[in-house]
């Protein structure tokens, strides 16, 4: 089963976590040069500003209604980000980071015998721990889970696919707010008459696959409960995430730092395939939590890099340097990325 995590108004909480006369105020983030809103809060909404507010047009609103503005921090987000990815690969055998604030997480439906109540774990301990709230949606695809995660906002914070009213719910979606569709699929597919996402479920894959591509003809599979995107395809990547579960626990530090050169270098041949470059290198570490013996230890360490940068040197070098910091003798580590 495939659970899907996102965190919540992610850079105003991050904001919050050192500010709790925050508490249920309103919260807006700026870009770097403070030229317009880029993230804003629940709250912060509810006053009537949007993402993509110019600041100078509304700084004499934003104070005159209490509104907490930041400077984006990213490294602060990026930090905060890797925290929860490694609380959820304590509980997961496998984690996939889709974005800074969203991740699938694949439960063995051998190892989740209630569901609800997993999802109220996530979301309990990502509070607690972390202090960032999150939603999860859980479904047997990565389009459905996506579309329980917007249900579950509403429903408590955690929403199972097995739990609905299935055609109801899909007949009650708008066709515009399915994952991978938009508005300009939206308006194609409203002149041939689907407009729900229960339209789209039901529309020939053969017409799919000319209308809306590829992407079009996986996401019809997937809301009929068929998994067909085995991985994220996106044109911009927020995050490249290499890693691998030892096959035996390992304890040596030089042992660790071989297997953090290889999967550094993985992410590096990815991020040259697709002509990008990374700012923030995150590392982490971790043991079983699932062994019956031994303490268990976490833990994740982030830096930004001067600029911009694809060259290996300079990423592994940062990784070495972070791993070093977190590294502690004596723990059987089981995991590392």
């Amino acid at each position: 089963m495939i659970f899907h995590v996102d965190a919540n108004s992610f850079y105003a909480a991050c904001e919050r976590l050192f500010r709790p006369d925050l508490i249920k105020k309103p919260i807006a983030v700026l870009t770097n040069n403070d030229g317009i809103i880029i993230a804003l809060n629940r709250e912060c909404k509810d006053l009537g500003f949007r993402r993509g507010d110019v600041f100078f047009k509304t700084r004499t609103r934003l104070e005159a209604m209490g509104v907490a503005v930041f400077s984006s921090n990213y490294t602060l987000y990026a930090d905060v980000s890797a925290r929860l990815n490694l609380l959820y690969g304590r509980m997961c055998p496998e984690v996939e980071i889709y974005s800074i604030d969203e991740s699938f997480l694949y439960f063995p439906d051998w190892k989740v015998s209630d569901l609800l109540e997993t999802g109220r774990q996530v979301a309990d301990l990502a509070a607690r721990e972390v202090g960032i709230p999150v939603s999860v949606g859980i479904a047997p695809t990565k389009t459905l889970a996506k579309l329980c995660n917007k249900l579950a906002k509403g429903r408590g914070g955690v929403c199972c696919w097995g739990d609905l009213d299935r055609d109801e719910t899909l007949r009650g979606y708008p066709v515009a707010d399915i994952w991978g569709i938009g508005p300009s699929k939206a308006r194609l597919l409203a002149r041939r008459g689907v407009r729900t996402a229960h339209d789209l479920k039901d529309y020939p894959l053969h017409l799919a696959k000319k209308d809306l591509t590829v992407t079009g003809y996986r996401t019809v599979q997937e809301l009929n409960g068929i998994p067909a995107i085995d991985r994220v395809e996106r044109d911009k990547r927020e995050n490249i995430c290499s890693s691998k579960s030892f096959a035996e626990a390992v304890d040596d530090l030089d042992e660790l730092k071989v297997a953090l050169a290889d999967y550094a270098q993985e992410a590096v041949k990815r991020m040259r395939e697709e002509g990008s470059a990374c700012r923030y290198v995150s590392v982490y570490l971790m043991t079983n939590p699932y062994a019956d013996v031994g303490e268990q230890y976490f833990n994740c360490e982030s830096a930004e890099l001067p600029l911009p940068s694809s060259y290996l040197p300079d990423i592994l070098g940062t990784a070495i340097v972070l791993l070093e910091s977190i590294y502690r003798k004596g723990y059987r580590y089981r995991k590392i990325m």
